[in-house]
């Protein structure tokens, strides 16, 4: 083996297979072009004159030069570096080989690389020929399809470069020649372009041609060897291979200590008759036969678990462990449904108070935000003309003084209806003067139609929520 086989990933694989076609680059480019001889010379031939179809004709005919490459990196692979004799036998096989197949069927697969190998190296046909292939694209599929859009990219990316290249040591005159013929061309018809310029671009697409094949050739070979390495162990075998060969001298030392080793027990054996020997093996303490009884007294009804009804017993047993299973989820999800009632580590079976509302059909009752003596500010409002906002400013200090005072549980949805309501049931006390201050709140507010001075004097001299009131 002239390279160190050991299991790879795809990429280094493809590493390798570039490696080796370093080494040999002259003379695997020679066999590449080698192949493509009689595709050129019969495009020369036929088709002088149409240097696009003489490209399309050699692009055609590229497999057997990608053959010849493979020809040579897989003998010298393995120690052998084939001649140009044996190169130039070669040739014929590969133009010819599953000629229609490989040329026609499955001219434009992405997997060539890898499929080629398994044709030309190990020789299988159909079914065989499908299995193996199978198998192969198990490991790397993605990796040989990325490498044959690589390899089209690249070509065309060097051909362009090949061409410039070119372009660049032209005369002047014939390099604006050039210049002005490919502005005018339309891309119809390649007649327009002078020969020089295409027999160019042509020669510069060969090139690139041949350069790319020769290396994604090598890269398929290098992913070929790696799966062969994963799914048969190449690189074990080979390590045994070359472990015979440094054991190889020692064969006979080896051989003579172990007939040495067989027939000195033969010899001590033989002093001793065989009866000896059974009998002194016989009488060791490890050969002992020991016995054990147990007893059992009183033993009371049971079921028989190895009987006839053993199935009727672990099947009313499997019933009890899913009921009990059953019962414990359910009082689970009960805890769970009901974890409100739970306060701190005891019960506590009382309704939740819900949170005091703050904000009553759109108005501030927060007894933050009202003044500390209600009447006299809806008093003072009231005196400048500001008559809405002082019936609003009395109304909502009632509401507030309800909430926090009375313990009146009035949401933030409740209208005025709603509101007087709730105040006549849990604080009847206050009902009459809320029931007043509600009709003057509502005649003022939806009836645009503001109570009297004298009413709105009463209003806020019958004030019931004030501390002095309270007090008395």
């Amino acid at each position: 083996m002239t390279a160190e086989l050991r299991p790879r990933s795809d990429w280094e694989a493809v590493d390798l297979g570039i490696a080796l076609t370093r080494r040999d680059f002259w003379r695997l480019l020679g066999c590449w072009w080698l192949g493509m001889l009689p595709a050129l010379v019969l495009s020369l031939i036929f088709l002088r004159d149409q240097p696009v179809l003489l490209l399309l004709a050699c692009w055609w005919w590229m497999p057997v030069s990608s053959r010849l490459v493979l020809f040579v990196l897989s003998r010298r692979l393995f120690g052998e570096l084939p001649t140009w004799k044996a190169v130039v036998r070669e040739w014929p096989r590969a133009s010819v080989r599953r000629f229609f197949f490989r040329m026609l069927w499955a001219r434009l697969s992405p997997w060539r690389p890898l499929t080629m190998a398994v044709e030309d190296l190990e020789g299988l046909r159909r079914k065989e020929y499908s299995a193996r292939v199978r198998l192969l694209l198990r490991r790397g599929d993605a990796t040989v399809v990325v490498l044959a859009l690589w390899r089209a990219f690249l070509t065309l990316w060097l051909g362009i470069a090949v061409f410039a290249t070119a372009l660049m040591f032209l005369p002047a005159t014939e390099a604006q020649a050039w210049g002005l013929a490919m502005q005018e061309w339309g891309g119809n018809s390649w007649a327009g372009l002078p020969p020089a310029l295409l027999w160019t671009g042509v020669a510069s697409v060969m090139l690139s041609m041949s350069l790319v094949d020769v290396f994604g050739t090598g890269a398929g070979f290098g992913i070929y060897v790696n799966h062969r390495t994963w799914i048969e162990g190449w690189d074990v075998e080979l390590a045994f291979r070359r472990l015979g060969n440094r054991l190889r001298g020692a064969v006979a030392v080896v051989m003579t200590f172990l007939l040495l080793g067989i027939m000195a027990p033969r010899a001590v054996a033989a002093e001793q008759a065989p009866k000896d020997v059974i009998t002194e093996v016989k009488a060791n303490p490890d050969f002992e036969v020991f016995k054990r009884t147990w007893q059992q007294r009183n033993p009371g009804r049971s079921w028989n678990w190895n009987g006839p009804g053993a199935w009727f017993v672990y099947l009313l047993q499997g019933l009890g462990w899913t009921f009990l299973g059953a019962v414990i989820a359910f009082l689970v999800w009960v805890i769970w449904r009901h974890r409100h009632v739970f306060r701190g580590r005891g019960i506590s079976m009382t309704k939740p108070v819900p949170a005091a509302a703050r904000v009553v059909m759109g108005m501030d009752v927060a007894p933050e935000s009202l003044p500390k003596d209600i009447p006299t500010a809806a008093m003072e409002l009231w005196r400048v003309g500001r008559r809405q906002e002082a019936m609003s400013l009395l109304y909502r200090g009632a509401i507030s003084r309800l909430i926090e005072n009375g313990g009146v549980e009035i949401a933030e949805s409740d209208t005025e209806s709603d509101c007087l309501r709730r105040v006549e049931v849990e604080a009847a006390v206050h009902a009459g003067y809320f029931g007043g201050l509600t009709s003057a709140w509502m005649m003022l507010a939806y009836g645009r139609s503001a109570p009297q001075d004298e009413r709105m004097q009463e209003l806020c001299a019958a004030w019931p929520f004030s501390v002095e009131r309270r007090q008395a």
